[in-house]
């Protein structure tokens, strides 16, 4: 397990702006992922992007350890994505090697890693992330065996421990206070975006209120209305947002890498349910402080989570257990693979040896 490397950033060492400045580009991956392959000189890739963490899985080969690799992956994102993409300083970057990097992966997949213990959407982004390497042709064997013993770990996790009953992630939280304030207030529905969280945000509307009004902005006409029509929503220009309405909820889930809702925007849009799904934030977190405000955000599912993992630690210890006996699987495993070209040899040997010895013994006889 020595040739695996991980590369990245994650809520525990760095800012969400961090980590979403470090992501890639959603619509040029597959030729990205190619193109980082080559300049980083590694055998194979597979990069995982979630709403904690951006991070670089490899199997390499070479004599750069992971600082210097860390380091060439900075200057490789600023070359390919033309300043798009940005890695934190190094000192603020999660760099692992060999057993470590399967430790982490195994804890990531089963949902342990997670700021939300048992969020069930981490396990679908990290398969997600591992064909999209598989189809890019950038994941090969090695990762293929990492991420494999990584479902089987994640599946070991759901079966056998409660952990993944009733989690709490940014989605569920939201639904919570969706309904709460659907029961008490009539009014529209805004969202914000047009992207993978906006199309959640939508769904999650129209699962609660398949009736309700809903407007959706977004910067581009035509991403905008494509999405708005698949859910009977009304496209309006982002520049109109806080220009009437009187919403009773606001979603922003845009990949802006501002506030798109600021304080002033805020006065405007109050009384409001206001949810953040983006990354990095699209509410500026001065909006708490606004009259009227509600805010549903990161900061709030941090506090939720320090409960939530306190509430579950004896289901921690069990599924930790678990991420141990499938790194020793993991271990046998890849010894196997390496060795067996050796071992071919060997029988191949010993066969030859015993050929000639039983033809001396006949010949002696």
């Amino acid at each position: 397990m020595r040739r695996y490397v991980l590369l990245g950033c994650n809520h525990t060492g760095a800012s969400l702006e961090e980590i979403g400045r470090a992501r890639l580009p959603e619509d040029e991956l597959p030729a990205l992922l190619r193109a980082l392959k080559l300049r980083l000189g590694v055998q194979e890739l597979v990069y995982v992007s979630t709403c904690h963490r951006t991070e670089w899985y490899l199997a390499y080969d070479g004599e750069l350890c992971p600082g210097r690799l860390t380091m060439a992956l900075g200057m490789a994102l600023e070359a390919e994505t033309h300043g798009a993409s940005v890695l934190p300083q190094v000192d603020r970057c999660l760099m692992l090697h060999g057993g470590e990097v399967a430790r982490h992966l195994f804890r990531v997949a089963s949902a342990l890693d997670a700021l939300m213990l048992g969020e069930s959407q981490v396990l679908g982004q990290v398969k997600r992330a591992f064909r999209m390497a598989t189809d890019a042709g950038v994941a090969g064997p090695r990762l293929t065996t990492l991420f494999t013993q990584a479902f089987r770990t994640a599946k070991r996790v759901r079966t056998e421990t409660t952990l993944s009953r009733r989690p709490v992630s940014l989605v569920s939280l939201a639904e919570r206070s969706l309904r709460a304030r659907f029961e008490a207030c009539p009014g529209p529905v805004a969202v914000v975006g047009a992207g993978e969280m906006a199309n959640q945000a939508l769904e999650l509307v129209r699962k609660l209120a398949p009736e309700r009004a809903v407007t959706l902005f977004n910067r581009t006409r035509d991403r905008g209305s494509s999405l708005a029509a698949q859910y009977a929503a009304t496209y309006r220009p982002l520049g109109e947002l806080g220009d009437g309405g009187d919403f009773t909820a606001v979603i922003a889930a845009t990949s802006s890498e501002l506030p798109v809702i600021t304080p002033e925007v805020a006065h405007r849009l109050a009384p409001a349910l206001l949810l953040d799904f983006g990354l990095p934030p699209n509410v500026s977190g001065e909006c708490r402080a606004v009259d009227g405000i509600e805010l549903v955000d990161q900061t709030l599912l941090r506090g939720e989570a320090e409960a939530n993992r306190s509430a579950r630690a004896e289901e921690l210890s069990k599924s930790e257990q678990i991420v141990e006996e499938q790194l020793q699987e993991l271990s046998y495993e890849v010894m196997e693979h390496e060795l067996s070209p050796v071992a071919r040899r060997l029988v191949t040997t010993f066969r030859d040896l015993a050929r000639v010895e039983l033809a001396r013994v006949a010949a002696d006889g």
